[in-house]
Parts: structure tokens; C-alpha cells; sequence
């Protein structure tokens, strides 16, 4: 699917939203205000959802769900909305990683998103609307395959660092048989010369970016920016001095990796284990 379409569809996906979420208040007897109190969430806030203005977060979208007995409605209608399962607000990031000539990458729980298996993606795209049907997410997948062409495959490839905690080895995402293919996937990715993994292990205890997940993104001019998410939300920086200090993180993390060598014996490890 073109870019343009996926801008379409959006669009399209973010007017669903206003207008299912206005059609349950009224159903429901609901004023904005008696419906924002009822959620906790502000007035302003569902406001702007209601009126087009913003997507609403995995947190209210399950909110919304719950409330309104909508068999997982919202939190599809979220997924539908973007390029690879993620929200509007990192489509700024996406433009940067098209050109970027080295991307730093840092997750907690999940496996790099550019180092997935299509199975692998689906089951996460999947877990954060788990009453969806499986194959809604056909596109999304498609398009995160797409990204790995363009990004890590072109003719020349951007470099891509990956830190990841050992909990995203640990979480058996989709099942055994899916975690399986999809280590053993990053682990064949490695072998390119453009791309690095390394493990923070258990052992190293905590470290400076625990949670969410982190990109840095280097432009061929040099200049670099930033992409945050956690919790359903998500910020791109490119103010050099908070940059500069997120940087300086990621640094304080990569210190408590493991050798690229050693990352990948654990890897391998945890691959086995899923084939027992």
C-alpha cells in the first residue's frame, strides 16, 4: 500500500473514531462532561477525540471499550490508523528513519521493531486489541516489511543499533513456535554488516531507560532526533540540548549490554528453549 493511501486511511480511521465515540455518548445519554467524569479522563480530551482533532490513547481507546461494551472497536480502530500499529504522533519519526543514515534503537519488552517476523508483529499488533480478528492487521505488517526494504536493505543501508533487555528474549509473544522463528530471524539479521544487537541481561539489575522504548535517529547532515513511547503515547524530540541528554542515556544503557558476541549466545539460548 502506497503512503498516500495509508494517509487515507488515517483520515478515514480517525473519523470512525469521532464519529463512534459521539454516537455511544448520545446513545448512553451522556454530555462530553458527564462522559470525561465517568472515564476520569479530562474534558478537553475527549473533546478533541470527538471532534476529529486527536486519536484517542491505547489507554482510553480500552477505556472506551470497556465502558461501552464495544468488543475491542476503539483500540482496532487505534492500530488502524497507523503505518506499523503505531499512533499518528510518530509519523514525524517515520519520515527521519526513511533518509536516517544510523538508527539507535533501545526497547524493554519487545523485540526491535525492524528485526520482527511478520508472525511476530501480528501477535503484538494483535495484544494491544485483542478482540480484533488477526488478519486486520495484514497491512500493518506488510507495511513494517516494507520499512525493513527501505530502511536496512537499500543500497546504502542505514546502520541499525539495537539494545534490547532481556525481557523481550523472556516474553514468549505469539507462543513458542513464533518466538522461536523470530529469534533465530534477528539473530540471521545480524549477520549483516549494517546491523548490531546486544542484550542487557537480568543481571545487570536496572539501567537508565527501564521502560517504553527509544530511537535516535541520524540524518546524513548529522543532526539527530529522538522518538520516545510508553504507555500508548509518544513524543519525537529534536531540541539538540534534550537530545544530547537522551543520548547520553541510551550511552549509560549500552554500558550495561553485553558484547555483541556474547547477546547473541544468549539469544540463541532463549531460541532453544521455545524449540523444548
Amino acid at each position: 500500500m502506497t503512503e498516500s493511501n495509508f494517509s487515507v486511511r488515517r483520515a478515514h480511521a480517525r473519523r470512525l473514531v469521532a464519529e463512534s465515540l459521539k454516537a455511544h455518548r448520545a446513545r448512553a445519554g451522556l454530555t462530553l462532561r458527564d462522559l470525561a467524569k465517568e472515564l476520569n479522563f479530562s474534558h478537553g480530551y475527549i473533546a478533541r477525540v470527538e471532534t476529529s482533532a486527536q486519536m484517542p490513547s491505547e489507554s482510553l481507546a480500552q477505556t472506551l471499550d470497556g465502558y461501552f461494551k464495544t468488543n475491542g472497536l476503539f483500540a482496532g480502530l487505534l492500530v488502524l490508523t497507523s503505518h506499523d500499529g503505531t499512533p499518528d504522533y510518530i509519523s514525524a519519526a517515520l519520515q527521519k528513519e526513511r533518509t536516517a543514515v544510523r538508527i539507535q534503537v533501545l526497547v524493554s519488552n519487545v523485540l526491535p521493531g525492524l528485526l520482527q517476523t511478520p508472525d511476530y508483529s501480528r501477535a503484538l499488533f494483535t495484544s494491544a486489541a485483542p478482540k480484533s480478528q488477526p488478519e486486520q492487521f495484514d497491512e500493518a505488517v506488510n507495511f513494517r516489511q516494507q520499512r525493513v526494504q527501505t530502511v536496512l536493505k537499500r543500497d546504502k543501508p542505514a546502520l541499525y543499533w539495537a539494545i534490547l533487555d532481556e525481557a523481550a528474549l523472556a516474553r514468549p509473544l505469539g507462543g513458542k513456535s513464533v518466538m522461536r522463528k523470530a529469534l533465530k530471524h534477528m539473530r540471521a539479521m545480524t549477520e549483516r554488516q549494517n546491523i548490531v544487537v546486544q542484550v542487557i541481561p537480568f543481571a545487570a539489575g536496572g539501567h537508565s531507560m527501564l521502560s517504553g522504548s527509544f530511537t535516535a535517529l541520524t540524518a546524513p547532515n548529522g543532526s539527530c532526533a529522538a522518538y520516545l513511547e510508553s504507555f500508548g503515547s509518544g513524543e519525537t524530540v529534536e531540541d539538540p540540548e534534550r537530545v544530547t541528554e537522551l543520548l547520553q542515556r541510551l550511552d549509560h544503557a549500552k554500558s550495561c549490554a553485553l558484547p555483541e558476541s556474547e547477546s547473541l549466545k544468549v539469544i540463541e539460548k532463549y531460541e532453544k528453549e521455545y524449540t523444548e
